[in-house]
């Protein structure tokens, strides 16, 4: 069965690769310092940010945040500090999201602010009513729920975050990730069988720093194609209490690195103690750690945290093959709409 969600998940090395020449070929202003970099968007782009932020602040070493649009409109004097100098980037598909256009209007009057669009929309309000953007209007998604189009818009930020740090490695680095994109949507395909085993009813994703937000777009995936119960936590923050949910139904997929294994498998073994089925997607695991774990999905050779974004094809195939394994139409998902307009 043809499925536009499907073919805009396996477009992604193309769309990555278009992306990078995109941003390469922009001219992007620098920012003072002392700027703090404030990432924001609604639901999926929310998330996007919260990753966005973190490698952000990792590679430039300046301060980064994030938090949803609708923040800066109820509670804008909780978001932001007088005394401090911001750019916002607002992230946004279509340009048209109504919290994030809002957004934009309620800060705009400030004088210590500056706003920078990310979308896929050229012509959109959020284009026009921001200082400057990244516009990645190669990516043109038919389907309901964003699967390149957060690829393409967060690798477009880590790309932003190795200009403004005058990083030429960690831009080398993330030259490699469209080639790298084509070997993770082969190695995803593991994750089909998972995806139909009637051996789960509930999954939980964990992840830390940046592979939170992702664990959390993970969770939001999943859910919005198939309404299956899951959620996110911080990897370690599951034992301080949500651990109690853990049973013989329930799959936990933590979303690693590198620098966090050491931590990360303890954490799965516990749960896996108390009856869950637990899984890895990280850098491939020795024979010795696969054995702790119920399986393994090993992203591509040389993976690194600037290529995290890797980790989206198998987390987005994961919700595919679920909802076609209930018989459920991930391009006409329940209850949702490409674009939310609200009154504002």
């Amino acid at each position: 069965m043809n499925s536009y969600t499907l073919d805009e998940i396996n477009d992604q090395p193309e769309i990555m690769e278009k992306t990078f020449h995109s941003v390469s070929d922009r001219s992007l202003k620098e920012l003072k310092p002392g700027t703090i970099l404030l990432f924001t968007g609604c639901g999926t782009s929310f998330y996007l940010a919260h990753s966005a932020a973190k490698y952000y602040q990792k590679i430039t070493g300046r301060p980064a945040a994030a938090v949803p649009a609708s923040e800066l409109i109820l509670c804008p004097d909780e978001a932001l500090a007088n005394d401090s100098d911001y750019q916002i980037a607002v992230i946004s598909r279509s340009g048209t999201t109504s919290e994030a256009v809002e957004a934009v209007k309620t800060v705009r009057g400030r004088k210590n602010i500056s706003t920078i669009a990310v979308t896929c929309n050229e012509d959109s309000p959020l284009c026009i009513s921001c200082d400057e953007a990244i516009i990645l209007s190669h990516v043109n998604e038919k389907s309901v729920v964003m699967t390149q189009s957060f690829s393409a818009m967060l690798y477009s930020l880590q790309l932003y975050a190795a200009h403004i740090a005058g990083d030429p490695a960690a831009w080398n680095e993330l030259k490699t990730l469209p080639e790298k994109m084509k070997e993770a949507l082969s190695l995803s395909e593991k994750v089909k069988k998972f995806s139909e085993s009637n051996e789960w009813e509930n999954v939980i994703y964990l992840g830390s720093g940046m592979y939170n937000g992702l664990a959390k777009e993970a969770t939001l995936k999943l859910k919005e194609m198939t309404q299956t119960v899951c959620e996110s936590y911080c990897s370690l923050e599951f034992r301080h209490g949500p651990i109690s949910i853990a049973g013989t139904k329930t799959a936990i997929i933590l979303l690693g690195s590198r620098s966090t294994v050491k931590y990360d498998l303890p954490l799965l073994e516990d749960c896996r103690k108390l009856g869950a089925a637990v899984y890895y997607l990280g850098p491939d695991l020795t024979e010795e750690d696969r054995e702790r774990v119920t399986e393994s999905f090993a992203l591509p050779a040389g993976t690194a945290d600037h290529h995290s974004v890797l980790a989206m094809p198998y987390v987005q195939k994961i919700a595919y093959y679920r909802a076609r394994f209930l018989n459920l139409n991930p391009d006409l998902p329940k209850n949702l709409t490409q674009v939310v307009h609200i009154p504002l």
